[in-house]
């Protein structure tokens, strides 16, 4: 099967694949950076560089491969006007980058999230496409200092200028990537708090691919409990504030004073009282009076045992008889008779 058809085309693809083995690069599958170049170095009217990057294109798709032309770069390549547009805004990006602050908490947080959404600005993208944005949708490329960005069938790179004003848009995504790793294994506005101060926490990982990349955040940089995005409103109003100059700065929140140690008593030692060499002795005599003292104690209470027991046995017998004849119960008791006799 031939790669192109029809006589337009082939002559396309035979251009540029001739072009690509002069270079050393690969024409199929060919990088949105390849073709950028290839219309740089082969320059024409507007009309005939779409034309060929159509026919690059369906050569791709025809392929199984994803079309180089559909990004920002290559579409800079063919409008000069659209070109010129987007490095006015890379370099209002590139100002207002210069002015977010880089301490502080939760500022850190919020100007590590604008940051990155500042530079998604420059790829082209819309404030909806930033919206659906997943982790997975961006790759960080150290090499030329940029990340890339799928959006549907779109493949979008950082502006170039953002690295020649020394601005890095790999750390900001890298940053990025990592505090989203942070908010999603270890949920606690404390260990990302930490990891901003620049303190060790614990390893995460890559943050799972499907998480969305931006979500809101409460004034204490806390994210929702159930996952949303962020809204393409509040992403626009946010670049679109910060391009102005017109972005509020978020309020640090003061960490917590440690509490005052409690104050440490220094007391005196204690002093071993001294004891008297005769108290061992009197301690026994005393002890030995008491146990003399207490020697008939047992007696005295064996008898008060038996005379109780006595006692009851009388006051039985007595009630015995009363029950059994009633005029017992005018009878003198035993001792009514010595009452009398006294």
């Amino acid at each position: 099967m031939a790669v192109a058809a029809g006589h337009r085309e082939q002559a396309v693809w035979a251009l540029f694949s001739d072009w690509c083995l002069a270079r050393e690069h690969q024409p199929l599958p060919s990088a949105p950076l390849t073709l950028a170049q290839f219309l740089s170095e082969n320059p024409a009217a507007v009309a005939t560089q779409r034309r060929r990057v159509g026919v690059i294109n369906a050569v791709h798709r025809r392929r199984g491969h994803h079309p180089p032309g559909r990004t920002e770069t290559v579409r800079e390549q063919i409008d000069a006007r659209r070109r010129q547009r987007r490095n006015q805004h890379t370099a209002t990006v590139i100002d207002a980058l210069a002015r977010l602050p880089e301490h502080g908490w939760p500022t850190a947080l919020f100007a590590s999230r604008d940051a990155l959404m500042l530079a998604l600005s420059t790829t082209g993208m819309s404030a909806a496409a930033i919206a659906a944005l997943r982790v997975g949708d961006i790759l960080v490329d150290d090499e030329a200092d940029a990340f890339t960005v799928t959006a549907g069938t779109e493949r979008l790179t950082t502006s170039a200028l953002l690295p020649a004003a020394g601005i890095s848009p790999a750390r900001i995504a890298r940053n990025w990537l990592r505090i989203r790793a942070i908010q999603h294994f270890l949920p606690s506005t404390t260990r990302l708090a930490a990891h901003l101060r620049g303190d060790r926490v614990p390893a995460t990982g890559n943050a799972p691919d499907e998480l969305m990349l931006l979500v809101p955040l409460d004034r204490w940089g806390a994210t929702p409990l159930q996952p949303v995005p962020l809204s393409a409103a509040a992403i626009s109003g946010t670049i679109n504030a910060h391009l102005a100059g017109t972005a509020r700065p978020h309020a640090p929140i003061p960490a917590r004073k440690p509490a005052d140690p409690a104050p440490v008593v220094h007391q005196q030692p204690d002093v071993a009282p001294r004891l008297d060499p005769t108290s061992f002795t009197r301690g026994i005599a005393a002890r030995r009076r008491a146990a003399e003292h207490l020697e008939t104690v047992n007696d005295t209470l064996d008898g008060v045992e038996s005379r109780a027991d006595q006692l009851l046995s009388d006051l039985l017998a007595l009630l015995d008889d009363t029950a059994s004849d009633p005029t017992a119960a005018r009878r003198p008791l035993p001792g009514d008779t010595k009452q009398r006799a006294r």
